[in-house]
């Protein structure tokens, strides 16, 4: 299970350990991101029927293992952090996801160097995180914050086969926070 170091705040937000009354916030960012992120990419159908109330019974069963950050009470992004990953990573961000709003202020970063951070200090030695190869915003986001492109793959949403490419960080002796 994630064991995040307790609160920071960094620029006037919090990062902290996500908590049960933030799913709510935390499933109409994921939803709301990907109806409008990923629009044209992946199938119109399978985003149309994204749901917060459905999102919330996901999120509701894993929200432990995220982290969250918050201006106050309200949720402005989050990541979810597990400390196993594909080989050869030993630790994946498997969603970072920042409130459409909020983009380009320095909260996806936060929450980046923050997972970084965790895992470095847990031993970790090389994190992983996917995005659709399409998605050029997040692509752009983790090359320039030191990610490597590493390999591609696919997925299925809905009746749509997407590819999907992920980046690697060597946390022993790559990019440093």
């Amino acid at each position: 299970m994630f064991r995040p170091a307790k609160a920071k705040e960094v620029n006037g937000y919090t990062v902290r350990k996500a908590e049960a009354e933030d799913v709510r916030q935390i499933s109409e960012i994921c939803v709301e991101d990907w109806q409008k992120a990923y629009r044209g990419i992946v199938d119109s159908e399978w985003l149309d029927s994204m749901s917060v109330d459905k999102q919330y019974e996901k999120e509701i069963k894993r929200y432990q293992d995220f982290v969250v950050a918050a201006d106050g009470n309200k949720i402005l992004g989050y990541a979810w952090l597990q400390a196993s990953g594909d080989e050869p990573a030993d630790c994946e961000i498997v969603a970072l996801y920042v409130r459409y709003s909020y983009r380009n202020n320095g909260i996806g970063k936060l929450l980046l160097h923050y997972a970084i951070k965790y895992f470095r200090e847990s031993g970790k030695k090389r994190m992983i995180i996917w995005c659709l190869k399409e998605n050029y915003e997040s692509r752009r986001f983790y090359e320039k914050n030191g990610g490597k492109a590493f390999r591609i793959s696919s997925h299925n949403w809905g009746n749509k086969e997407c590819e999907i490419i992920s980046y690697l960080y060597d946390l022993e002796k790559g990019y440093v926070p």
